[in-house]
């Protein structure tokens, strides 16, 4: 395997491979490899949070540089929903994965009036997670909408991507990030605007706030597979998939000498 380049995925449905029969080794990361002989691990998973996009990355990163020491790799990642976090269930006996360990990711809502009705006591319609007392669940999600914060979640985005980035610096791993959906825009505070600094003339990394994959695939006029009335947060098909690898990452992967 040394002898080819490993392309490595993380990201949530808008990257999962099994999000549809049809995306099997048929998404952006697989077109990648393509290009260059590669060969592809792809660790995305449907509704995934950015906590747990970045957590299972460091220690698929870790991991394999300890069993490839020298293998060139290349992370590609598409990062979340920001209203995504996570909750610990005790009950949970098998995963997929051991590093996924007992986390579950938390929405407490699909509503976009969300604030509006949990404002004025109309139910924000929590996903029910059935691991949970409900009662308690329901508790947990409405005060975690009451004292949700975009700017907050964002802080701690752009603290987490320092971080991973020095590290993939330190084990010598190439990466790309980027947002599957285009990020809310965040009104400017010091911490916000002096991590954003830290990234903003790191061409491995495209803006949160003015590119996302999704948005990228609507504008580019291709039809999605699902959410036909919601199409800049819809999943796209295999012709999305290819030409975003083709037309943006390929392109900026050889402009920043990766591949």
């Amino acid at each position: 395997m040394n002898n080819f380049l490993l392309i490595y995925c993380n990201g949530d449905s808008y990257s999962d491979e099994n999000y549809h029969p049809t995306l099997k080794n048929n998404v952006y990361p697989d077109f990648v490899a393509k290009s260059c002989d590669g060969f592809v691990v792809n660790k995305a998973i449907r509704g995934s949070c950015n906590r747990r996009i970045i957590r299972t990355t460091v220690h698929d990163m870790i991991h394999q540089r300890q069993i490839h020491p020298k293998q060139q790799i290349v992370a590609l990642i598409g990062l979340s929903f920001g209203l995504r976090s996570e909750v610990w269930a005790d009950n949970i006996t098998k995963r997929l994965y051991p590093e996924e360990s007992n986390f579950i990711t938390h929405v407490f809502t699909r509503q976009t009036n969300w604030r509006e009705n949990l404002l004025n006591n109309i139910d924000i319609e929590t996903p029910v997670h059935y691991e949970f007392d409900q009662g308690f669940f329901k508790k947990y999600s409405d005060g975690r909408a009451y004292f949700f914060n975009a700017c907050a979640e964002r802080i701690n985005l752009y603290c987490d991507l320092i971080m991973l980035r020095s590290l993939l610096e330190s084990l010598n791993i190439d990466f790309f990030i980027f947002q599957s959906p285009k990020a809310e825009t965040c009104q400017s505070d010091y911490l916000l605007d002096f991590f954003k600094t830290q990234l903003k003339d790191d061409n491995r990394f495209f803006d949160l706030e003015k590119f996302g994959f999704v948005n990228w695939c609507h504008e580019q006029k291709f039809i999605p597979m699902d959410m036909l009335d919601r199409p800049e947060i819809g999943h796209y098909g295999i012709d999305a998939h290819e030409s975003f690898a083709n037309k943006v990452l390929i392109p900026r992967l050889k402009e920043l000498n990766i591949l």
